[in-house]
């Protein structure tokens, strides 16, 4: 977790991942989030990829570091390593693949399995654009999230429905996570936590991406 103010050129550094089966439009979520880019034809991740956004909530600039995991059995020993040292999870399922939406209760324990305690997790339903051919109701999505106590939204990359309201909420969400523990291990309520620390920019370094804001 990295909280800072180094070089003025950001206040917080976070890494999200994002997860869910093969096929579901991980990828197509974050191009649209960073690049704003989409590309109809699939191309599986093959192991990890990531991409790096810097944004502004509340007059804070959040460099936003979010790593696209493959879905793929054969590359679950490689994902599991970058469960390690992220600040919040998004488990991603397609709404037209009720196979995806089963398979998420896996994949949120595998965010239990190797994250933090009480990781931000955010589940996001994708291809809403195609919600004629859903298979899992919206309602359905709604209450399961609600019994694992985590938000649920719908997004489309195709049309952008929802991706950026999607990313900028949960970095807030990261942010006031991240606060409340450096603010109960001041107060003494929390026990300091490997990874808790100011992060160190690496001079000369600097992000690409393009910068919004939210309030």
């Amino acid at each position: 977790m990295s909280h800072l103010q180094l070089d003025k050129e950001y206040h917080y550094l976070f890494k999200i991942l994002i997860i869910g089966d093969s096929g579901i439009g991980k990828t197509s979520i974050l191009q649209r989030f960073a690049n704003d880019y989409f590309a109809p034809d699939y191309v599986a991740t093959i192991g990890v990829d990531f991409q790096i956004r810097t944004i502004d909530i509340d007059s804070k600039d959040i460099k936003l570091q979010v790593w696209d995991t493959a879905g793929q059995d054969r590359f679950k020993c490689i994902v599991s390593s970058f469960y390690r040292g992220a600040n919040g999870v998004l488990v991603c399922f397609d709404i037209t693949n009720i196979e995806s939406f089963r398979n998420v209760d896996t994949w949120i324990d595998e965010i239990q399995r190797y994250c933090p305690e009480n990781t931000p997790i955010y589940l996001v339903g994708t291809k809403s654009d195609l919600h004629m051919n859903r298979t899992i109701t919206y309602q359905q999505a709604k209450q399961y999230a609600e019994t694992r106590r985590i938000q649920y939204i719908e997004t489309s990359a195709k049309t952008n429905d929802n991706v950026q309201m999607t990313f900028f909420h949960f970095a807030k969400m990261i942010m006031e996570h991240s606060d409340k523990k450096l603010d109960d291990v001041s107060n003494g309520r929390l026990r300091p936590i490997i990874g808790m620390t100011h992060a160190v920019q690496t001079p000369g370094s600097s992000c690409n991406g393009s910068s919004c804001s939210i309030k």
